[in-house]
């Protein structure tokens, strides 16, 4: 199909879906509905999803010791043989006014330790808080110590979502922020 100057052959101006995707949709809604309930529960959980991502900053990504790697071995003419040793990685994210480096560390068969620190971007240690380990059976929550030190033992290994939680002396949330999610 070819589109004409004032906009595309078979488009929807209003919802910009192609006639194609509209026809299948009507398909799909005519032969097999889906029930109410499971809409609802969709939009709920689209709303959620968007009031969590509007309250929650966001932790940039800094450095991986996992592509640094991958960039020399491609790089390298050598072939090397694995240590069998397990690998720590390391990553480092910037949150405003924050500073995260993490460190996982293989623990036991398919588990990793999330240790690491937070600091202030003047290098001072962050206040109290609490560093959170999203994954797919759930979460693993370890407190910040003193000097902005943690450690979040029992992460499972696959797709993880680093969130930090700081708080004031009072124990108020003062900011709340997250990574996007990533594989370990």
């Amino acid at each position: 199909m070819s589109a004409g100057v004032g906009g595309s052959a078979g488009i929807d101006e209003s919802t910009g879906i192609p006639e194609e995707l509209r026809s299948l949709g009507r398909l799909f809604r005519r032969t097999d509905p889906t029930p109410d309930r499971a809409i609802s529960a969709a939009y709920g959980a689209a709303r959620r999803l968007v009031r969590e991502r509007d309250s929650v900053g966001v932790l940039e990504p800094l450095g991986d010791s996992a592509l640094r790697c991958r960039a020399v071995e491609e790089s390298s003419d050598v072939a090397e043989e694995s240590s069998g040793a397990a690998e720590v990685r390391t990553l480092s994210f910037a949150a405003p006014g924050r500073l995260v480096e993490l460190e996982l560390r293989p623990a036991r068969q398919g588990m990793f330790l999330a240790r690491g620190i937070v600091l202030s971007r003047a290098g001072q240690p962050s206040p109290a808080g609490a560093v959170i380990v999203r994954h797919g059976q759930g979460e693993c929550r370890g407190e910040l110590d003193d000097c902005g030190g943690f450690a979040v033992p029992g992460v499972p290994a696959g797709p993880i979502c680093l969130r930090l939680h700081t708080r004031r002396a009072d124990g108020l949330v003062t900011h709340r922020t997250g990574s996007d999610w990533f594989v370990c």
